[in-house]
């Protein structure tokens, strides 16, 4: 026989030693049969009848909120506040401005970089028209080449047909059909026409080295011009640099959420690069982290209900368990996990809350806890029964019971009532065992709950 047994028959054993004094002192003053007078009047209390119910197996933790959005804005450049758009409290979109500086230094400094890169496009634009002057020199060299050539080419003719009419001319003068002055003609025409071939030829390779003296400077100028382009480039990269800055100018919400306060901070003060004007707080989402004993690891899964409990002891809205640590934390012996909350418009970020985790729900049978009371460790509930006599046609009987955890204003049953028992409800105190009653009223309730 265990302890828990044990206790019972211990407990069974008083109650009948308790019960036994008041039937001896009514045996004294009542009928022959030692039980209660027909004339006891009977008490009138209010039944409810059991019905089944929803028992909940859950375990309380406790834990701070945190929004899943919290940001600290601060302004990427120093300034004057010029204007504050949002007030304290207000719901802002991700985007929104929120507060306007005045960037002083940094108007400065992007107006000095835009002068620089107007210089160097004038720059390009001058290295862009000795390009073409260039081209148009190598253009107009390449033209006297071609006619250096051609005219090569024709007195090489020239001096191919020359040598061959000296040479017709030899045949002539020797054979006597010419005269000698005639062949000393047709010699000093083919000199003259040689040193014009000599001087073409020179004139071509003038010509020439006058094109390749045009190819450098197109070269140069080509190298020239995209050295111009880099330099615009590079001006143009260091006003993006500077102008970047410029456009920091206004600091806009990075989040969906709630504006906080300003830290005292109004237009016209100063502010600093990363000093905090202000807080902006995602309260659609929160989390909660809490530390689940490792004895429950076989019932603990992500999705499970978690609720809030409210400073009066109600519920308030539903989670679900949406992490599981893989690991254990060893100095305590927990499963870090983490519930997440719908925001109804009652939490609050870094609000300290008390949850319960619904492990199980079964069906079974609730009492209320007003109903229930204790002998000896004991606990009863009075179950009314039909009496023996026309004047008490109801009696309570004190019935033992078995509870386990209390839900809501209720006791879990475990064991010693079963559904369909009436119980009384009201007058606890006035009641003992076989006391006659009658019904106030009867009410029939099922709490189940939610």
């Amino acid at each position: 026989m265990n302890q828990k047994q044990n206790t019972y028959h211990f407990t069974k054993k008083l109650f009948g030693a308790f019960l036994l004094v008041p039937l001896l002192i009514g045996g004294c003053g009542g009928g022959k049969d030692g039980s209660q007078g027909s004339g006891s009047q009977a008490i009138p209390v209010k039944l409810q009848t059991l019905e089944t119910a929803t028992l909940i197996d859950s375990s309380r933790y406790v834990g701070t909120l945190e929004a899943r959005g919290r940001v600290n804005l601060a302004p990427r450049i120093n300034g004057r506040i010029q204007k504050i758009f949002v007030s304290q409290g207000d719901l802002v979109r991700r985007g929104q401005p929120i507060v306007e500086l005045e960037p002083t230094q940094e108007k400065e400094d992007v107006n000095a970089a835009t002068q620089a890169v107007n210089i160097q496009k004038a720059a390009v634009a001058e290295a862009e028209a000795q390009l073409k002057t260039a081209e148009a020199d190598r253009a107009r060299a390449a033209a006297e080449v071609e006619r250096a050539r051609a005219d090569l080419q024709d007195i090489i003719a020239e001096v191919k047909l020359a040598e061959i009419n000296i040479e017709r001319s030899k045949f002539l003068v020797a054979g006597g059909a010419q005269p000698k002055q005639d062949l000393d003609d047709k010699t000093r025409d083919l000199n003259t026409q040689l040193a014009q071939r000599d001087a073409r030829k020179e004139s071509l390779n003038a010509s020439i080295k006058s094109l390749e003296a045009a190819d450098r400077r197109v070269d140069q100028a080509l190298a020239n011009l995209d050295s111009q382009k880099a330099a615009v480039k590079q001006a143009e990269a260091e006003l993006g640099s500077i102008s970047q800055p410029l456009a920091f100018n206004t600091i806009n919400a990075p989040i969906t959420g709630y504006v906080g306060n300003f830290s005292n901070k109004k237009v016209g003060d100063f502010v600093n690069i990363g000093e905090q004007v202000t807080t902006l707080t995602d309260n659609q989402i929160f989390y909660l982290n809490i530390g689940i004993p490792t004895e429950y690891r076989n019932q603990l899964k992500l999705g499970l209900p978690v609720k809030i409990i409210k400073k009066d002891g109600s519920e308030g809205i539903t989670g679900q368990v949406t992490f599981i640590s893989p690991v254990v934390n060893q100095s305590i012996q927990a499963i870090q996990t983490q519930v997440t909350f719908q925001n109804d418009g009652s939490l609050r970020d870094r609000e300290y809350v008390q949850v319960k985790v619904i492990w199980q729900e079964n069906p079974g049978l609730l009492v209320p806890t007003r109903a229930v009371s204790t002998l000896g460790g004991q606990r009863f509930v009075f179950v009314a029964t039909s009496g023996e006599s026309k004047e008490a046609e109801l009696v309570v009987k004190q019935q033992p019971i078995t509870v386990g955890p209390i839900q809501g204003q209720e006791f879990q049953v475990i064991s010693g009532i079963k559904e369909g028992d009436r119980i009384a409800v009201t007058r606890i105190l006035d009641l003992k065992d076989g006391t006659p009653i009658t019904e106030e009223s009867v009410t029939s309730e099922k709490i189940i709950e939610q």
